[in-house]
């Protein structure tokens, strides 16, 4: 049994050093504080390692994603401006997090979707809801 715990570190170890760059990226563009954005990452990996045995049950990438997410919203709501990403103030947060991953910080479809735990397809369709409420609300602004 106590074998098991090494490799469970070393899955965790190498699940951090391929999204905690991303991450950091993800939650600066969300929040624009880098200072702030290192600690909601640390905190949201930290709260995901707690949790690991359970993540690798599921689904890790989701996981650690709506982890994440519930993170960065706990940090939005102590913050005393809105931060940062206007896209989530207008569209559901699945549809902004593809569209600020892929076409805002210029991730390939395929990397995003993988951070985020979906398909490619799934995030395809994420983009294209985010592209069609954002060009309606253009269009109810413009009259």
């Amino acid at each position: 049994m106590s074998g098991h715990r090494p490799a469970i570190a070393l899955g965790y170890a190498a699940f951090v050093q391929l999204r905690h760059r991303p991450y950091e990226q993800y939650v600066r563009a969300r929040l624009g504080s880098g200072e702030v954005s290192r600690q909601v990452v640390r905190h949201a990996l930290r709260r995901t390692e707690l949790s690991w045995p359970a993540v690798l049950a599921s689904d890790p990438a989701a996981f650690a994603w709506r982890v994440l997410g519930e993170v960065v919203a706990e940090a939005l709501a102590c913050l005393p401006h809105p931060g940062a990403d206007s896209l989530h103030r207008a569209l559901p947060a699945r549809a902004a997090d593809a569209a600020l991953l892929h076409e805002r910080l210029g991730m390939p479809a395929g990397a995003a979707a993988e951070l985020m735990g979906l398909a490619e397809p799934e995030l395809h369709v994420e983009l294209q809801a985010a592209r069609r409420l954002l060009a309606e609300r253009r269009r109810h602004s413009a009259t």
